[in-house]
């Protein structure tokens, strides 16, 4: 992901990681490995788990207020997810949110979702 976040002279990607299995989304626990992490990555640019530039976070996402912070970042355009994982839940849930979002909403933006098999 560190070549990928490297190449991106545009800053026309995001990468982000989830460690879903640390601390459920507003447990105590998870917000201070959250904060530490974003006064780290903030002040030196580079993530305490990985190293590099991709921030990781702690806890699992909450897709729907994801799909709707990029849609509204990123009206009338054409955003791609993807999508690399075996657990077929996400999997439905970024799929579906995908479609809803290119549909149902007023920001004019388009997802693209892919499953990538690796």
């Amino acid at each position: 992901m560190n070549e990928v976040a490297e190449t991106d002279k545009k800053g026309v990607i995001e990468l982000h990681n989830h460690c879903t299995s640390v601390y459920g989304e507003g447990d105590a626990r998870s917000a201070l490995i959250t904060m530490i992490q974003s006064l780290n990555h903030a002040k030196h640019g580079v993530d305490v788990v990985s190293g590099t530039r991709v921030k990781t976070h702690f806890a699992r996402p909450n897709w729907h207020n994801v799909y709707e912070r990029i849609a509204l970042n990123h009206q009338n355009q054409r955003v791609g997810v993807f999508y690399c994982g075996g657990a077929p839940e996400p999997l439905k849930t970024l799929r579906k949110l995908a479609q809803e979002f290119s549909r149902e909403t007023n920001y004019d933006t388009k997802f693209e979702f892919h499953k990538e098999n690796f």
